[in-house]
This record gives structure tokens, C-alpha cells and sequence, in this order.
């Protein structure tokens, strides 16, 4: 696939003269949205992302480069885009960082595109976890007891939480990522305030809550379409993750048996903050304690990497999205519980870790995040990447001193 600058000379507009739609941000959430909407028949999809990945030598993707996803120059170069397509494009985000810059922006970016996000503050405040967890302790909603420690007297409080327990940054930054892992789970109050004191020197601020109790199969998510007709949901159940309990979707399929009951508390919390638009979801735990499916958190305005399984199950929230922002019927939805999405290499890890095998439910048709036969270049390039990764890591391994990986960054002791 040809690495395109945005030039608003060329046409990316649909062949059929529809609205270009047109993913912001790439990686497995990019690469979900654009065969997703191939499955409806919108082809090529425009990805727009600052790198050369996965989403973008998708055959069904065509690619456009920004040099960043921040402030006013990245939407220049968004709206040079916009001009460049006569029947206009909608836009589905598939990245935090081009969402909070459109959402901030949106005034400048409607004439050019549609799309559909909720007010900004709201939108705001959801990418945050400690503002979110207030927001559904307000409401009455099952969320486990949460702390924000942003200082080390805040370390106190720690002492008022019964362990297991779980720290995680509150938002998403540069600094957190390079140094921790996405979550841990900590065994003593002891353990979580050293941890703790760690992320503070370096990030600021942290989050601690008691850790919710289950198996890694535990895991279930709502992903909604909530537009001006009615909102649109599909639930499913993690098989595993990676890294296990804590991490992303490395496999997943239907849980049509939840589905009532996890689709009515997720429409019920979302509307109640004001939410009335867009895209949002919800991942839940249940509580192996009680049986209560409890809040684990909401990702708001932009889909979920996973998202494709909606599609493979006849209920694609992406093209119902594009059509509403497009102004063009729905499509018909009818439920096929009979999918698995799985994240092939991540899937076999956790499976390895968890000493198990990768069951699926029986009778499943299983389908690969990447390898497609029909759609070979995300799989080629992630095994390239991944083989480039394993090398510099083994390399790092066989030229450092041994003590470099028992201190330092060495967390292991801190069980993830």
C-alpha cells in the first residue's frame, strides 16, 4: 500500500459517491474498523495515522500520514483532507489522541466530516478513571472501592482498602507507559504503597482499588452505538488476555446469555451522565465473591480493539456508526452468536501462562485479529515486528550486566 501525504488534491472519496469513511489511528483497534466496514462494502477505508502500521497495509485500507496527532497542526492537515473528498467523510476514531484533538477542535472539523462524540467535558472526564469511578459511584452504579494518590500523604487512604489490590494510572501518558506495566495486582497494602511511591516520582498521580475477584474467563464487555434513534449493543466475554486478567482482548466471543442484563446497565450508567451519542463500551468483571458483574471501566468516543467480533456476529457497530454520521439507513442486524476473535499470537501466550490450552466454545467459526487469507499484510507485518522485538530483546538480555535485570525496572516481584 503507497505511503500518501494528506494532499487535498487527491479524491478518497467512495466509489459508490457515499461519504469516505475514515478511521483516525491505527494498530488492531484501526485494523477492526477497517474490515469491519469492508464486511458492509465500504472499500477502501481511509486510515489516517502518523506511522506505518497494521491498519494501513490492510488491502482494504488506504493510507494518508499526518506528522502529528496534537493541537491545531494536526487539524490542518485533517481538514486538507476533508477538502480533498466532495461527498465528504465520516470519521470513526480508533485512537485517544486524534479524539481528544477533534473533540477539542470539533467546531473547526464538522463542516468537513461527520462524526459523533459527546461533549467535550463528559468526554474528558471518562478518559480519566478516577473521575469515572466518582461519576458511577454518584449514580448507584457496582464499581469496586476506588483511591486517586497524588501525593504521598494520599498513601494513607491506602490503608482503608481491603487487599487484593490493583494499581493503574489514572489516564493514559508517555511516562507511565515507559516504565510500568498497563496494571498490576498487588497481594499486601505494604507491596501497593511501594509501587505506588515509585509511579508517583515518576508519573504523578496513580489509582488503587480493591482488586475484584474471578477467573481470567470473568471478563465480559458491552460495546454501544448510542445515537439519535436507538442505541445499538453487543456483549461479549473474554476468553483471555494479555497479559492475563489485567491486559487487552486476546480472545473473545458472544455472551448472549449476559446480554440483557450488562446492555440495560451500561445504556442506564451512559445515559445518566449525559451521554446520548457515539461510540462507548463498557468491560465488566464478575465477582466470583457474590456473582455481581461490577464496573472495570468505559472507553468513550472511540472503539475498542475487539470491536470487529460485532461485526462477525452480525451486529456491526461500525457501519451502524458510519450510517447514522452519514446520514443513511441502518442496516438490518441480526445476531450470529457463533464467532471467535482472537488475537492469535497474544492468545497462545496467555494460554501458555494460564497452563492451558486456547479453548473456544464448541461449533465456533474462529477468526485471526490478523492473519486473514483474504487480508495477509497486517499478520506479515506484526511477525516481522514481533521477530525484530524478540532479537533486540535477546540481544539486550545477552549484553547487559545481570544485575541491570534484577533492579532497576525489575518489577517481577509485583505479580501483573
Amino acid at each position: 500500500m503507497p505511503n500518501q501525504a494528506i494532499n487535498p488534491r487527491q479524491s478518497a472519496m467512495a466509489a459508490d459517491g457515499a461519504p469516505t469513511a475514515i478511521v483516525l489511528g491505527g494498530g488492531i483497534n484501526g485494523l477492526s474498523v477497517v474490515r469491519s466496514l469492508a464486511q458492509a462494502g465500504l472499500r477502501p477505508v481511509a486510515v489516517v495515522d502518523a506511522k506505518y502500521d497494521i491498519a494501513t497495509v490492510s488491502r482494504y485500507a488506504r493510507r494518508f500520514t499526518v506528522s502529528t496527532f496534537h493541537g491545531e497542526d494536526f487539524v490542518e492537515e485533517l481538514l486538507r483532507l476533508g477538502k480533498g473528498m466532495p461527498n465528504g467523510g465520516v470519521i470513526i476514531f480508533a485512537d485517544d489522541r486524534p479524539l481528544l484533538t477533534v473533540s477539542r477542535y470539533r467546531d473547526r472539523v464538522a463542516p468537513w466530516f461527520g462524526f459523533q462524540l459527546p461533549p467535550h467535558g463528559l468526554l474528558v472526564d471518562l478518559t480519566l478513571k478516577e473521575r469515572f469511578f466518582r461519576l458511577a459511584q454518584r449514580g448507584g452504579f457496582p464499581v469496586p472501592r476506588t483511591l486517586l494518590v497524588q501525593n504521598h500523604d494520599d498513601l494513607n487512604g491506602v490503608r482503608d482498602l481491603w487487599p487484593p489490590l490493583c494499581v493503574k494510572p489514572n489516564g493514559r501518558s508517555r511516562a507511565y507507559d515507559g516504565s510500568f506495566k498497563k496494571a498490576y495486582r498487588i497481594e499486601s497494602q505494604a507491596d501497593a504503597r511501594s509501587l505506588c511511591e515509585r509511579v508517583l516520582d515518576t508519573v504523578g498521580e496513580v489509582i488503587v482499588q480493591e482488586w475484584i475477584e474471578g477467573s481470567n474467563d470473568s471478563i465480559y464487555f458491552c460495546l454501544c452505538y448510542i445515537g439519535p434513534g436507538a442505541s445499538v449493543a453487543f456483549t461479549g466475554r473474554k476468553g483471555r488476555s494479555w497479559p492475563p486478567q489485567i491486559g487487552l482482548t486476546a480472545s473473545c466471543w458472544a455472551a448472549p446469555e449476559v446480554a440483557e442484563e450488562l446492555e440495560d446497565l451500561t445504556i442506564r450508567f451512559f445515559r445518566s451522565i449525559g451521554l446520548t451519542n457515539g461510540f462507548a463500551s463498557m468491560e465488566y468483571k464478575r465477582d466470583q465473591r457474590d456473582g455481581r458483574f461490577r464496573f472495570v471501566e468505559p472507553t468513550v468516543g472511540r472503539i475498542d480493539g475487539q470491536v470487529e467480533i460485532s461485526a462477525l456476529c452480525g451486529v456491526n457497530l461500525c457501519h451502524v456508526g458510519y450510517c447514522d454520521a452519514a446520514g443513511q439507513l441502518r442496516p438490518s442486524l441480526k445476531l450470529d452468536p457463533s464467532h471467535v476473535w482472537r488475537d492469535e499470537f497474544r492468545d497462545l501466550m496467555s494460554a501458555r501462562i494460564l497452563g492451558t490450552s486456547c479453548f473456544y466454545p464448541p461449533n465456533h467459526r474462529i477468526h485471526n485479529a490478523y492473519w486473514r487469507w483474504d487480508d495477509p499484510g497486517p499478520a506479515l507485518l506484526e511477525g516481522a515486528k514481533e521477530a525484530v522485538r524478540r532479537a533486540i530483546g535477546h540481544l539486550l538480555k545477552t549484553k547487559a550486566p545481570k544485575r541491570f535485570w534484577r533492579t532497576g525496572n525489575d518489577l517481577s516481584g509485583l505479580r501483573g
